[in-house]
């Protein structure tokens, strides 16, 4: 029975202070921004916020800030029917309360008032959760004292590149890191299953994902970064 490690990057969140109702997000949210596509919203898979300032008018599910319904500088989350994203650029653009009075946002005029918060809620398979069978590991190298890489056979099928998973840990704790992926690999361990590091959201809202490590996470590691081929 072949066995599987499954790696996942923390959750994360970006802020992007915009002049206009278009939001394009970055490969800090998730890489690459292509894996967002049109029911990213409504799947769960983003939260889109923006921080509520006087000239700015919500559609009439939110309420306003003259009503006391929320303060000036609060994180007014938008429902996923108050924007659209790209199905591939992974830009988002708010709907006006003209185009949804219910769930749409007016969005100020003025530069620097319109300031955005994107969490990912979700893992999106192929950017910030990888799953590689333990037959494709090529091998793991030291690229620092707090970084361990894996190397795994490209999923692509190219020979001449591999898929990368890059673990930041505990300084010293590569010995620790070895240990942990020959545990994981060993033909002992009953389980077809191993999550060696799926990491939660420091800074998400809305999210119930925690970390989850294997082995009780000796090495330390904090965060993972999927690189694919």
């Amino acid at each position: 029975m072949e066995k599987y490690l499954i790696f996942g990057e923390d959750l994360t969140s970006i802020d992007v202070d915009n002049s206009d109702k278009t939001v394009a997000t970055t490969t800090s949210l998730v890489n690459p921004v292509s894996l967002l596509n049109a029911t990213s919203g409504t799947d769960g898979i983003i939260e889109v916020q923006l921080k509520a300032h006087a000239d700015h008018t919500f559609g009439s599910v939110y309420g306003s800030i003259a009503g006391g319904d929320f303060a000036a500088d609060d994180y007014v989350t938008i429902n996923s029917s108050g924007y659209t994203v790209h199905a591939s650029s992974g830009v988002i653009t708010i709907l006006t309360t003209t185009e949804d009075a219910v769930n749409g946002v007016d969005v100020s005029s003025t530069d620097n008032n319109n300031d955005f918060r994107i969490n990912l809620l979700k893992h999106v398979d192929g950017g910030t959760l990888g799953c590689f069978p333990a037959s494709k590991f090529k091998g793991i190298q030291m690229v620092s004292d707090t970084v361990t890489e894996l190397y795994f056979e490209a999923g692509t099928g190219d020979i001449d590149d591999v898929d990368v998973v890059a673990l930041t840990h505990t300084s010293g704790k590569f010995k620790q890191c070895v240990e942990m992926v020959n545990d994981a690999l060993s033909p002992d361990r009953n389980s077809s299953v191993i999550d060696l590091f799926i990491g939660g959201s420091s800074g998400a809202t809305g999210t119930s994902i925690a970390d989850v490590a294997f082995n009780g996470n000796p090495a330390g590691i904090g965060s993972v970064d999927i690189q694919l081929d």
